[in-house]
């Protein structure tokens, strides 16, 4: 299932555009403006050291995302959201007993405009009073900023709240799947607004392509039969593509991939026999009968899948990856970067792009609508 969006993470409800206690609109640029530098804040923030050893138990107690395989401390806390990362920035600020560092007490002053002390005056820590001073200081800085950025959210995520509709309207052809689609494009728009610069790029193109980038991970998470993690998905198509292509050794057949496991069907719980005495053994209800998931593996979807990945060229699937962030740890990248790191010109990467998701299309929509029909 997709993920809600909770009460804390969606933009709250406030005339559009309006600045509270004003009738002057936000404009798009100075919507984003707002939010760079507050990115940029707490970004900072976030990466003093000595708040280290307080990241761990602050996850657990504000129900955060974890570390996982693959994806260690460092990287969860990085990918959190704007409204997260102001959640967690506040615990770190009432749990702290150490020593806090004079310096970075000053260089919050001048990054916030807040009055503290004369660099001549304090020593190499701050004392317990002088850290309750900051402290209090510094929260209500941070709930100034954090209300601006709430605002410029707004504004950014309803004047582009209509391209998630559309975007799923046409990649989400299952109408079962859309509205939990719509969740996952929702959190793919409010991505795109916590990392959005202050520049003067497009923000309806980068925005379309995280939209894509969750809508498209939520279906792919769809054709798994239990849960995988998307990153683990991407090496399972990958590693079984790899294997595919290879001869098989000494004449033998090809042993099974080590992910083939996770590719196998269901098994429905309406399969499975009444056993309310607590004592009969579970057996299938049917062994004859063809259960939907077993239908569904006979389709061959993954032997679909590995023959469209197979049926890109190198160039286009090194695109591809870049362009959605397909490699674990990365970010979707704009077609300007792609180009610069590749070496070939912006019109190329596009036709790259357009031909490789073409070929996608057309291939696997087919076997789409017979899953479907």
């Amino acid at each position: 299932m997709a993920r809600s969006i909770n009460s804390n993470t969606a933009p709250e409800k406030s005339s559009i555009g309006m600045v509270s206690g004003n009738d002057r609109p936000l404009s798009e640029r100075s919507c984003r403006s707002i939010i760079a530098v507050y990115r940029r804040h707490m970004d900072w923030i976030l990466h003093l050291e000595h708040w280290e050893p307080l990241y761990a138990e602050a996850l657990v107690e504000l129900n955060l995302p974890q570390p996982r395989r693959g994806i260690n401390l460092r990287a969860v806390i990085d990918s959190l959201l704007l409204e997260n990362k102001h959640e967690l920035v506040c615990w770190l600020l009432e749990h702290f007993s150490g020593q806090f560092p004079s310096k970075d007490a000053l260089s919050f002053g001048d990054k916030f405009g807040l009055e503290l002390w004369n660099r001549r005056k304090v020593d190499l820590s701050l004392s317990s009073v002088q850290f309750n001073e900051f402290r209090t200081k510094v929260k209500y800085a941070l709930t100034t900023q954090h209300r601006r950025y709430k605002r410029a959210q707004t504004v950014l995520f309803r004047r582009y709240q209509s391209l998630t509709h559309k975007l799923v309207n046409r990649q989400v052809f299952d109408p079962n799947l859309r509205a939990d689609a719509f969740q996952e494009a929702s959190m793919g728009l409010l991505h795109a607004i916590d990392k959005v610069e202050d520049n003067k790029a497009s923000f309806g193109s980068y925005a379309r392509t995280w939209i894509t980038r969750h809508i498209r991970n939520y279906l792919m998470e769809e054709h798994f039969p239990v849960h995988v993690p998307i990153n683990l998905a991407s090496k399972i198509l990958t590693e079984s593509s790899k294997e595919a292509g290879e001869p098989a050794k000494d004449n033998k057949e090809r042993e099974p991939s080590k992910y083939e496991g996770l590719l196998k069907p269901r098994l429905s719980i309406d399969d499975m026999a009444d056993d309310s005495d607590g004592n009969a053994p579970r057996l299938l209800s049917d062994e004859g009968a063809v259960a939907p998931s077993e239908s569904l593996s006979e389709k061959d979807l993954h032997s679909a899948l590995i023959g469209v990945l197979s049926g890109l060229t190198d160039k286009q699937r090194e695109v591809l990856a870049l362009r959605f962030g397909l490699e674990p740890g990365t970010d979707p990248r704009t077609l300007a970067s792609i180009a610069e790191e590749v070496g070939i010109s912006h019109q190329q990467v596009s036709m790259r792009e357009k031909r490789a998701l073409q070929k996608l299309e057309s291939a696997l929509k087919p076997v789409y609508e017979e899953i479907y029909d």
